[in-house]
């Protein structure tokens, strides 16, 4: 569809806008000094019409009596849709087979199964039947693999897993721990990403503590346990046990 008018109209036309605008002094931007500068020497026609040019269409029908056309469309830009790059680590524990993926996350986060089936959202004989090769449906399938992603994104692995305490106990006072977390039926990506980084965090000084500490006594000539002593010392630990009788 075309207009056709003449300089003038357009110039009455854009200060009325302005002023209805709430431009007390109508001035000229820079970005429609261009436009105005190819206007006017299209108002040079033998009686100064010129045509602008509106709506979509690929065809320009010269209205008037101006040599010139001028054209003010928005172009059309090709919106070009990026894709993010999955982590090498992502796609390598999506490409394990779903008992692997199950087991990944047992390391990583330092679980027992119970708990795997609670972040999981599904219960035991359910998780049960992975573990001897049933596949999950879609929507199970779509929860484990977002779990496996935020780990990716944490840099957490069966190889570099979290202490398991930081886990399972609350890092803030009154606030939920990280497996409560994981286990919601929502996951707060940044919340979880922010828990996992703390309680690396605190694993990692817990870590360093415990180290410096065995340092300080085989400073002093402890030595540490040989294995045949750690056996007899975990067989001593079982045995006085208060055991719940039957």
């Amino acid at each position: 569809m075309t207009t056709t008018i003449t300089y003038e109209e357009y110039e009455a036309a854009r200060q009325a806008s302005a002023m209805l605008g709430g431009e007390f002094a109508y001035s000229r931007s820079a970005e429609e000094d261009p436009w105005l500068s190819v206007l006017k020497p299209a108002c040079s026609g033998s009686s100064g019409i010129v045509t602008l040019v509106v709506g979509y269409s690929p065809i320009l029908p010269h209205i008037g009596s101006s040599s010139s056309i001028v054209d003010r469309r928005a172009s059309r830009r090709t919106l070009k849709l990026v894709t993010p790059e999955a982590s090498a680590d992502f796609r390598k524990m999506v490409a394990l087979s779903i008992i692997e993926q199950m087991q990944e996350l047992l390391a990583a986060l330092s679980l027992n199964k119970s708990q795997l089936a609670k972040i999981l959202r599904v219960t035991r004989p359910t998780m049960y039947d992975w573990f001897q090769g049933k596949d999950p449906n879609a929507a199970n399938a779509e929860r484990l693999q977002a779990l496996l992603g935020l780990l990716s994104r944490a840099s957490v692995s069966g190889a570099t897993p979290l202490n398991a305490r930081f886990v399972r106990q609350p890092i803030d006072l009154g606030a939920p721990s990280l497996i409560e977390l994981l286990s919601g039926d929502e996951l707060d990506e940044e919340r979880v990403l922010h828990i996992i980084e703390r309680a690396r965090a605190l694993g990692d000084s817990a870590s360093t503590r415990r180290k410096n500490r065995e340092d300080r006594l085989r400073a002093l000539g402890f030595k540490d346990p040989s294995d045949e002593q750690r056996r007899k010392q975990l067989a001593k630990n079982v045995a006085l046990q208060d055991w719940p009788k039957r």
